[in-house]
């Protein structure tokens, strides 16, 4: 039997202001095409489907590791659903 790869997935994600832990944003969804988006284009699961969406809209600079900019958000993922 031949092995199905979902390329498809919907994350829900919330943003968050990193000085009060107050939510500031949705939850909104956004559908990921692995097939299409290069920044996926490495993930093989859930995990890593949220792994990679957090990095990308939070880790922008390498220097807000130790000092994040006041003002922006933080965009937490609450769920990584397979698309079939």
């Amino acid at each position: 039997m031949k092995e199905v790869t979902l390329t498809m997935y919907d994350v829900t994600a919330i943003a968050i202001d990193p000085e009060t832990n107050e939510i500031v944003g949705g939850p909104r969804t956004e559908r990921v095409n692995t097939e299409e988006n290069g920044l996926f284009s490495d993930a093989s699961g859930p995990w890593e489907i949220e792994d990679a969406y957090e990095r990308f809209w939070n880790r922008l600079n390498a220097s807000w590791e130790h000092d994040f900019p006041r003002g922006k958000e933080k965009v937490k993922v609450i769920s990584v659903k397979e698309v079939a």
